[in-house]
């Protein structure tokens, strides 16, 4: 169990510029060079890479003699990935991420126990609605108290003029009937 927990940490990590250790691809190496605007990547396992940008976030290349297309756009917690065999679009929270065209590409961590899949597409969207409701019912206090602020000034501006008028109305009688 240590050993597992080691390697996952490993998994995460760079062992340096151009070395790595994962727990279920092994060991890797790298080299990379650009030459003007193509990126050129050797890697001991995936083999060589040349690849250019196109646009930000996009990029074309080939890799093992097959032709690559990759778009990574991300704004906030929204992202969405394109690719040559198809599209992604996900949202990321604090208990994972939830793939909306793909669902079981989501993930799901609580107590430090991490879910993939049809699992953790529905405790992802079962967690959603549930932040879903407590927003909601949030926004209904946060109205409810502004709607009593609102009625509040309504109610104490028709009492300051209702007496205002009372008054200079008062006020008047008692200086017509005075000068007379």
């Amino acid at each position: 169990r240590g050993l597992q927990r080691f390697l996952q940490y490993l998994e995460a990590k760079s062992l340096g510029p151009h070395l790595r250790a994962s727990r279920t691809g092994g060991v890797s190496a790298r080299v990379e060079q650009r030459v003007g605007p193509v990126n050129s990547t050797l890697n001991t396992q995936h083999g060589l890479r040349l690849s250019t940008r196109l646009a930000r976030g996009a990029r074309v290349g080939f890799q093992n003699g097959r032709a690559q297309f990759i778009g990574r756009w991300r704004s906030g917690p929204l992202a969405f990935n394109l690719s040559k065999s198809g599209a992604s679009a996900s949202i990321k929270n604090e208990m994972g991420s939830f793939n909306f065209l793909k669902p079981r590409y989501s993930s799901f961590k609580f107590g430090g126990v991490q879910v993939r899949g049809k699992n953790a597409a529905i405790a992802q969207l079962i967690f959603m609605s549930l932040t879903l409701i407590w927003l909601g019912c949030a926004l209904v206090a946060k109205l409810a108290i502004w709607l009593v602020w609102f009625f509040g000034l309504v109610v104490i501006l028709l009492k300051d003029f209702i007496v205002g008028f009372w008054a200079e109305a008062a006020s008047s009688r008692g200086e017509v009937e005075g000068e007379c």
